[in-house]
């Protein structure tokens, strides 16, 4: 029989008296340290080697595959419009480091444009899928597509459905036909605005929202502190949607000729069948996409089976011109190039207005859709202080945000004009509160007829949830030093000093929001007062209240500011886009920079990495921004 090994009593845990332990004198080897050291440096620098031999290997077998794949010298342009596409350039993905990413408003109408005089250019054969773009988007494409048809070639769109409401319909009756599938149907059920208001749930379960605002008009908190819609937000939002319907009326009646009443009626109705759209002229083809395509084939080529006829992405045409495009901030950073033209800054505000992205992040806000005050603010004063730029576009879309972080940009704005520069603003989709706060000093504003500015008001406030911790049976105490030192903690409400400083505040920005209108605008105080009360326009109306001076989009704004220094339009000018978008090193330096123990190594290697910039641009110059296996021209049967 086997010994128990716990039949002894003793402690199964530990020993009743501990032993005497012996501490190991401490050995100093300096040279296994050295050694140590030495090979830890090593792992780390062959890690960044390695990191970047696998970039390089990557990317150069994308520049050899783009290499072999050139545009044909008869295409049909195959344009996919998704809704994606925003005025502002994305930096260039690490993981993709010779990209351009240069799918942009901008750069989607200037491709437009170019393909009306390119011999190679046929026509544009257009598929609209489910996305939706900003109204004011709309109209710059638009815009572009009825330009295009003037120089005799064909645009035609084709979609299995139209069910984007107005906006996709929109679009689409820009074009020269549109097709549908026989079992669609084009929805176009007019414009409608709802929102909710949530005042009785919060009171229910024991929130207080406490939101001051100047003035009526302020709406944006109305749907937490109110039950219904005010009389002032009524009145607001119903001009809004009267503006907007009469842009797209308008316009629609004029692309398809219809007479005065005939679109409102079918927006009445709603729904349309195929066969119904037809007969009403909503579109003008009901079959399906390959018969779009014999179509095609045989306008161009005089043969519907047309095997020789390449479909290009559009995209990858975008691409193309990209890499023989304008100089996108190369002069400014250590990328010399002879100047030949004048020069344009275009700088984009685009988001919600703060002072940092790292200030942001701080408060859970990240993303792309973040105008950073110290990022434009800097790209507007090292436009104003280099000898070589000669004026400014600001591209605002922005809802606002900070009016620390709007005053910050617009003094960077004076002080371009303080330089003798002039400074321009294309509003885009929205440019209210804080996006007309920077806007407002501008030589010139252009607006497009739906873009939503105005806005001129300020809130602030905080939600209280006293009474939720008393259902809940959660009492909080402390102690505090100083009379207002809650003002800003949820667990109690505003008490009548904290809201006397509140207001306070409120009424100076408000203020000052009007002085800086009136002084841009040459309105005085009450002038802007009238037009001001937070109340937000369409362009339409903001060009014809004094907010705005003229109609148009981005390349108008260009042009204005090409003449203003001397040229004939914005072909007779380089842009140089700000601030510059990172290139793959500079992410991957900032990247490795964040970790504290490669500091100091990788200052010593941005150093060496930017000697070879100049090299690594020759690279990128040939590289498209997608594979070929997605963007390479097609044949279509």
């Amino acid at each position: 029989m086997k010994k128990d090994p716990w039949s002894k009593r003793k402690n199964l845990y530990s020993s009743p008296i501990p032993r005497a332990v012996k501490k190991p004198k401490i050995k100093w080897k300096v040279l296994t340290i050295l050694w140590l050291a030495l090979k830890k440096t090593c792992m780390l620098l062959g890690a960044v080697v390695l990191a970047m031999s696998v970039i390089t290997a990557w990317s150069f077998s994308s520049i050899i595959n783009e290499m072999e794949v050139e545009l044909p010298h008869q295409m049909v342009l195959y344009m996919e419009l998704d809704g994606k596409l925003g005025d502002l350039p994305k930096d260039i993905s690490i993981t993709d480091p010779f990209s351009h990413n240069s799918k942009t408003v901008k750069s989607f109408i200037d491709a437009i444009d170019r393909a009306k005089t390119d011999p190679r250019v046929e026509g544009i054969y257009a598929k609209l899928l489910t996305g939706r773009y900003a109204l004011a988007h709309v109209q710059e494409i638009r815009a572009a597509i009825k330009s295009f048809r003037k120089s005799g070639k064909f645009a035609y769109i084709y979609s299995p459905s139209y069910g984007n409401g107005l906006g996709g319909y929109y679009l689409a009756s820009s074009f020269d036909e549109i097709w549908m599938q026989p079992m669609g149907s084009v929805m176009i059920t007019g414009v409608s605005i709802q929102m909710p208001f949530l005042r009785g749930v919060l009171d229910k379960i024991g929130i207080e929202p406490q939101f001051f605002q100047r003035k009526e008009y302020k709406n944006a908190y109305e749907s937490l502190i109110a039950s219904e819609m005010s009389t002032a937000n009524r009145e607001a939002m119903g001009a809004l949607v009267a503006d907007i319907t009469d842009v797209l009326n308008a316009d629609i009646s004029a692309d398809r000729g219809f007479g005065a009443g005939e679109f409102k009626a079918m927006v009445d109705r709603g729904l349309f069948l195929s066969d119904e759209a037809v007969d009403a002229n909503l579109i003008d083809v009901s079959d399906y996409s390959d018969k779009l395509i014999e179509h095609i084939n045989l306008q161009v080529t005089g043969k519907a089976k047309a095997e020789n006829l390449i479909y290009v992405n559009f995209d990858r045409y975008i691409n193309e011109l990209a890499q023989q495009g304008n100089i996108v901030g190369d002069a400014l950073f250590g990328i010399s190039k002879e100047k030949t033209k004048p020069r344009i800054a275009l700088i984009y505000a685009v988001g919600a207005i703060m002072d940092s992205k790292v200030n942001a992040m701080s408060v859970g806000i990240a993303g792309e859709k973040i105008a950073a005050a110290d990022e434009i603010a800097g790209a507007l004063l090292m436009a104003a202080y280099d000898g070589n730029i000669d004026g400014v576009v600001l591209r605002v879309d922005s809802p606002g945000g900070s009016p620390v972080a709007s005053e910050t940009i617009l003094r960077a704005v004076q002080k371009v004009q303080e330089e003798g520069k002039s400074v321009s603003v294309s509003m885009g989709a929205t440019a209210a509160s804080g996006g007309y706060w920077i806007s407002a000093y501008a030589d010139q504003i252009f607006v497009l007829p739906t873009t939503i500015t105005g806005s001129i008001g300020v809130l602030g406030g905080k939600i209280s949830v006293q009474k939720l911790w008393e259902k809940l049976g959660v009492n909080w105490d402390g102690v505090s030093w100083g009379k207002n030192s809650g003002i800003w903690s949820m667990n109690t409400p505003f008490s009548k000093s904290e809201a006397e400083r509140m207001n306070a505040m409120l009424d100076n920005t408000y203020d000052s929001f009007i002085t800086r209108v009136g002084k841009g605008r040459m309105m005085d105080f009450d002038e802007v007062e009238k037009i001001a009360r937070g109340r937000v326009w369409v362009g339409t109306s903001a060009v014809e209240i004094g907010l705005a001076d003229q109609f148009g989009g981005l390349n108008e704004a260009l042009d204005y500011a090409a003449v203003k220094v001397g040229a004939s339009g914005r072909s007779g000018v380089d842009v140089v886009i700000l601030p510059k978008a990172l290139t793959p090193i500079e992410q991957f330096i900032e990247l490795l920079e964040g970790q504290v123990m490669a500091g100091k190594i990788m200052g010593v290697q941005a150093a060496l990495l930017t000697k070879l910039q100049p090299m690594i641009n020759e690279f990128m110059v040939m590289q498209d921004a997608q594979s070929n296996s997605v963007y390479a021209p097609v044949n279509i049967r």
